[in-house]
């Protein structure tokens, strides 16, 4: 594995916990992992570089696993109106306003696209009960006959 891409990996590790937690999971000082990530040490020892691949290949694991777990509502959902259509609405009305306010970052136009791109693929993991089948009965005791 490159070095730079352990670098952005342990910064990654760093922002989400700490970087004392995080430097005691590969056996480092915390100054020194600090000074590996902001690359003012060149090339950390090779047992070091080794756990901290495995610490990545544990985490790329983690992240594959997650992929089957059950799918929940998404944020944007819980956050905008209901419907894809309203929703959409919602952000293009938000990105509007933005725009003509006259202080829309460059990247505004981008945000808004991976913002309906991912509140389409929130709607898209939604499966609806089907409204031609009739609800089902609870198992339970037969009640009883008189």
């Amino acid at each position: 594995m490159r070095l730079e891409e352990l670098r952005s990996f342990m910064h990654e590790l760093v922002l989400e916990s700490s970087l004392r937690s995080a430097s005691s999971r590969v056996g480092l000082g915390h100054e020194a992992l600090r000074k590996f990530i902001n690359g003012e040490t060149d090339r950390p020892h090779e047992r070091t570089r080794r756990r901290m691949g495995q610490l990545f290949l544990e985490r790329q694991k983690l992240s594959a696993a997650e992929g089957d777990s059950p799918i929940v509502a998404g944020q944007l959902k819980l956050l905008l109106p209901r419907g894809l259509d309203a929703a959409r609405a919602e952000v293009r009305t938000v990105f509007d306003a933005l725009r003509e306010s006259g202080k829309a970052r460059p990247v505004a136009a981008d945000l808004e696209k991976w913002l309906m791109r991912r509140l389409e693929e929130e709607y898209a993991r939604e499966q609806p009960y089907p409204e031609d089948k009739p609800a089902r009965k609870k198992p339970g005791r037969k009640p009883p006959e008189s």
